[in-house]
Order: C-alpha cells, then structure tokens, then sequence
C-alpha cells in the first residue's frame, strides 16, 4: 500500500517539479541568468485563472486566457527587467528579478487581503471529479491528466528544441551567442521567447497541479527553491537532468511523508531536497547531468 502511494505522489509531484524546472533550467541554459521570479510565475498564474474564474470567464476559456497573459508577462520580463540588466552580470538579474517576484507576491497579498478581509489559500476546481481505484488506492483524474499532460508538453518541449527552426536558434544562443547573431539569429528575440516559454511552463505546472492543493502567495518562494534544487541537482541548464532531478526530488519528499513516522515528517520532508543537493554537491558539484560551460 505505502509502496502504491510512494509511486503514484512521487509521479505526480515529480511531474509537476519536471514542469517548473525545465523553464528554470532553460532561461538559465540559453541566457545563463537565474530567473529568481519563476516561482512567482507559478503563483500569479494560478490567481490569474481565479481571478478570470471570479470575474465570470469560464474555467477552460480561464485556463487559456491565464497561460497566454502568464507567457505575456515573462516576455515582458525579458523586456523591461532582464534585457536592460544583464550586461552588468548576473547578480543584478537575479537582484532585479528578485524585486520582481517580492512585487508580484506582495500585489497579490494586498489585493487578496483587501478583498475578503483575510487571506485564505485558493484552489482551482478539478477538471474531472472522481478517480481509479488502483491497489487499494483510490488515484483522481486530476493526478492521471497531471501525468499524461506533463508527458505531452515535454515531449513537444523536446521535439520542439530539436527539430523545430526556432529551437535550433534556442540551441545555437545557448552554445554561443556571439556565433548565433553572426549566423544572423536575433539573440534577443531568442531571449525573449525563452524566457515567456518558461513562464509559460510554470503556468502549465500551476494549471494543472492547484486543483490538487491549496496555494497561498508565499508559496512561491517554495516552488522557486525546489525548481533551484532540482536545477542544482540535474546539472545547470540540463533539460534531461532537471527531469531526473524532478523525479529523485519528488520521491525523497515522499519518502520521508509516507515512511517515517514522526509529528516532524512535513517538516523534514520539506527539507529532504537540501539534504539531496547538499550531498550531490559533493559527490558530483556540476549535478548528474552538467552542461558543458561555454568559453
């Protein structure tokens, strides 16, 4: 029984971690900057679907209308915060994006508060009620449409990178910029598209995974930190590693939850991924899938 739980929770959530890392891990591969505002990008997300939600947009027509303004936002990220700051390295972008996230969580906490007089977590509705039963455990929709939906976007994520003309530019600014704008790629179109791509993913992991739990504003920090932990782990700009790093992440955390049996469990199972990074940095410093640095 707990084994089933083990199997079907680590899935689940490691899903949803692949999701959020692999736009952390690829703003930081082609444009080498740490978006500190990804997390942020999961949580407006989730409250812009509520907000449409709440003005009388219907749920599906929500859902496209908040993944396309979320891919808006990050290119508007690029543009106006990321663009003008990275010539003067990296700590000022992560500063500034930082600034940006601190912004984001602190317009929502003031707009939520205002509205109803306290704060309270928001939840998006399923999108099919009821489950399977599968060994004695009974698995929502919801965690199976989690699975499929997270297998489908990075497929075409994959595919998209490889085989498409825009995600040879992607790989070219990845590898050298300098080489990229001489072959006559826009590197900051590249950029930019980039980093709305990975806002964009950061809306798909909050569509699909708010049903399933409560949000609060604050929580972004916490996505943000396990995207970076994953990130860390899988090895720097490594789509696969940020993968397998998601998984491994994912199912220590469950691990702890499911099989030990302590009043702390949430507690430490909050912190497994900093044991998990604090021994593969010394074991393996570049992660388990390092990308090669450019010269």
């Amino acid at each position: 029984m707990s084994i089933v739980q083990l199997l079907i929770y680590g899935l689940v959530f490691g899903s949803i971690l692949a999701l959020l890392s692999s736009g952390f891990s690829l703003v930081y591969g082609v444009a080498r900057v740490l978006n500190l505002a990804h997390g942020a990008f999961y949580l407006l997300s989730a409250y812009i679907i509520v907000w449409f939600v709440d003005g009388g947009l219907p749920y599906p027509l929500a859902i496209v209308a908040g993944l396309i303004l979320i891919t808006i936002i990050g290119a508007v990220t690029y543009i106006s915060l990321i663009k003008p700051t990275e010539k003067y390295g990296e700590a000022v972008v992560m500063i500034v994006t930082f600034a940006l996230a601190f912004f984001i969580q602190n317009a929502i906490l003031l707009y939520e508060g205002s509205k109803i007089g306290e704060l309270e977590p928001i939840s998006l509705d399923l999108y099919i009620s009821g489950g399977v039963w599968f060994y004695g455990i009974l698995v929502s929709y919801q965690k199976i449409i989690i699975l499929i939906a997270t297998i489908c976007i990075l497929l075409f994520l994959i595919l998209f990178i490889k085989k498409s003309k825009l995600g040879k530019s992607i790989r070219a600014v990845s590898q050298d910029k300098d080489a990229a704008q001489l072959m006559g790629i826009n590197v900051d179109r590249i950029l930019m598209i980039t980093v709305a791509f990975s806002a964009l993913l950061a809306g798909f992991a909050a569509t699909l995974y708010t049903p399933e739990t409560a949000l609060y504003p604050q929580f972004g920090w916490d996505y943000l930190l396990l995207s970076m932990s994953v990130v860390i782990l899988g090895g720097m700009g490594s789509l696969p590693g940020s993968v397998i790093g998601a998984f491994v992440i994912s199912f220590a955390k469950y691990y702890v939850l499911i099989f030990i049996d302590n009043p702390l469990q949430t507690g430490y199972s909050g912190l497994v991924h900093l044991a998990v990074i604090f021994i593969m940095l010394i074991i393996r410093p570049r992660g388990i899938l390092c990308k090669k640095e450019r010269t």
